[in-house]
């Protein structure tokens, strides 16, 4: 038999399993898990493009879906392309057993759920289990996904279930009892206010373990401006020794094995184009829930052309993030805020982290409502958990950040993350190239388009290019004279600069 193979293996199939050896596919594929499989073998075998195999080595199995192949694998062998390999000791050239897989159990379960019905406890967690264990293609994982996140219909006792059963499926920390974090909603360009937040509750004694998201559509995530001065992938035990020195911790929870269901889910709902908010409120929550938090403030930008564009739907996300709340015994407070344009300055990575430096360090160019909103939000939290009297929090808040001592809270974790303790706001390098956008006649900011910003952002190149982005000489309520630079364009790459030059002739006012 060609390739090492015995005829006996081969005749396997009659006991529901065959063994082929494994060859390594350098792609990567995505989310999918999918496995490759020469013709010849699939007409012997009886394998249909879109079949779900099942793959055991060493006591470990894994479920895949089939496609077929004459040129990437040879008869005998299969192909597992490199998302595989960088999450399983899988050895190339190996001799594995294969077989066909059963049913996912959490099928009835979905069917149940596009016919309109409730699901129990345990509907839901076998069906967020399947996910995990990747016994549920796409196709039925969209089947799930789409009626539970109807905002039209919304069991709130089935959004618990599934926040609940989202957590218990990954890695979590028990950090104690008094355990805080900050969240926000996103969708408004700069609001930075986390990386001042967090050293100024943590210089305070209170346990903060932060973990953050990159961008998906927005100039920048926490995540991405946080690591133009510091790493923010950590594995789960180097996280709990950063947050045993520090009290806190700024990272990336991509890195972590934290709720691996919802980034599943995330990627449904990417492709679908949909955002619904009970998913996002899901998605909070599973990973509050993960971490131990037991004090949280949830901020709630409201604003016109932001991921939340009015007061009404932010009332239904609060609605649902209490009941969560309450459920899980998490002691939280939601502010919503309405806002006429960008907080801060600056926006993109490396711009925002300057504005956040420059806060934390006191200089005289800060930009003062991104101050401003990081020491209430700051307060809230030390109300919350008993360091400040009702109502003293803010100016507890901004006693630490005036002392220097939550800067040097701030220098304490960037040294464990492994950035330069000593760097400085004005180390912090911005795009090389640059445009400042000049006012044409007098007048004062009264609003400025955050949809627009986001858009320039974009063709800058942030955040992927973390220099590049726009600085906002003028914000918001403002003056300004004719001949003044209203905001500045920087990019790391002089083909986008002029890509957001010519642009900028096409958009609506941005300055308004």
């Amino acid at each position: 038999m060609k390739y090492g193979l015995k005829k006996d293996e081969l005749d396997q199939k009659n006991k529901h399993h065959f063994f082929l050896r494994v060859k390594k596919i350098n792609i990567r594929a995505g989310s999918a898990y999918i496995i490759l499989i020469n013709q010849i073998d699939a007409d012997r075998l009886g394998i249909m493009p879109g079949d779900e195999l099942k793959l055991d080595w060493e006591n470990k199995s894994i479920e895949l879906y089939t496609d077929i192949s004459s040129d990437l694998v040879k008869e005998g062998e299969f192909g597992l392309f490199l998302d595989i390999f960088d999450k399983f000791d899988i050895k190339e050239n190996e001799l594995l057993r294969l077989s066909f897989a059963k049913r996912a159990p959490s099928i009835k379960a979905i069917y149940k759920k596009l016919r309109g019905e409730v699901l129990n406890f345990n509907e839901v967690y076998q069906i967020i289990r399947d996910i995990v264990d990747r016994r549920l293609n796409e196709l039925e994982i969209t089947f799930f996904v789409a009626p539970s996140f109807n905002e039209k219909n919304i069991d709130f006792n089935e959004v618990y279930y599934m926040t609940k059963s989202v957590a218990m499926l990954g890695d979590t920390f028990d950090f104690g009892d008094m355990v805080a974090d900050k969240h926000s909603t996103g969708g408004l360009p700069g609001n930075r206010v986390t990386p001042i937040i967090i050293p100024i509750v943590a210089s305070y004694g209170i346990c903060i373990p932060k973990t953050s998201s990159r961008s998906i559509t927005s100039p920048a995530g926490t995540a991405d401006t946080l690591e133009t001065i510091m790493n923010v992938e950590f594995s789960s035990d180097e996280i709990r020794e950063i947050v045993k020195k520090n009290n806190a911790c700024m990272v990336w929870g991509g890195a972590l094995k934290l709720a691996p269901a919802d980034d599943i889910i995330i990627q449904i709902t990417k492709e679908l184009g949909i955002e619904p908010y009970s998913k996002m409120v899901v998605s909070v929550m599973a990973k509050k829930v993960a971490m131990g938090i037991k004090h949280l403030v949830i901020d709630i930008p409201v604003a016109k052309g932001a991921k939340i564009s009015d007061i009404r739907t932010a009332k239904k996300i609060e609605k649902l993030f209490m009941f969560l709340a309450r459920k899980f015994d998490i002691k939280t407070k939601v502010i919503t805020s309405k806002s006429f344009g960008p907080i801060g300055r600056g926006i993109g990575p490396s711009l925002e982290m300057r504005d956040v430096m420059r806060v934390l360090q006191q200089k005289e160019d800060r930009p003062l409502d991104l101050e401003n909103k990081a020491i209430k939000l700051a307060g809230y939290i030390l109300e919350m958990t008993g360091v400040a009297k009702k109502g003293k929090g803010i100016e507890k808040a901004k006693i630490n950040l005036k002392n220097g001592l939550a800067f040097q809270k701030m220098t304490d974790i960037i040294n464990s993350q492994k950035g330069d303790r000593n760097v400085d706001s004005e180390d912090i390098l911005v795009g090389k190239y640059s445009y400042g956008y000049v006012a044409r006649k007098d007048g004062i900011v009264k609003a400025i388009n955050n949809a627009d910003i986001v858009e320039l952002c974009s063709l800058l190149g942030a955040p992927q290019l973390k220099g590049s982005g726009i600085y906002l000489n003028k914000n918001v309520a403002e003056k300004y004279k004719e001949g003044d630079i209203l905001f500045t364009m920087y990019s790391e790459s002089e083909t986008r600069l002029n890509l957001a030059k010519e642009a900028l002739e096409k958009l609506d006012s941005i300055y308004m």
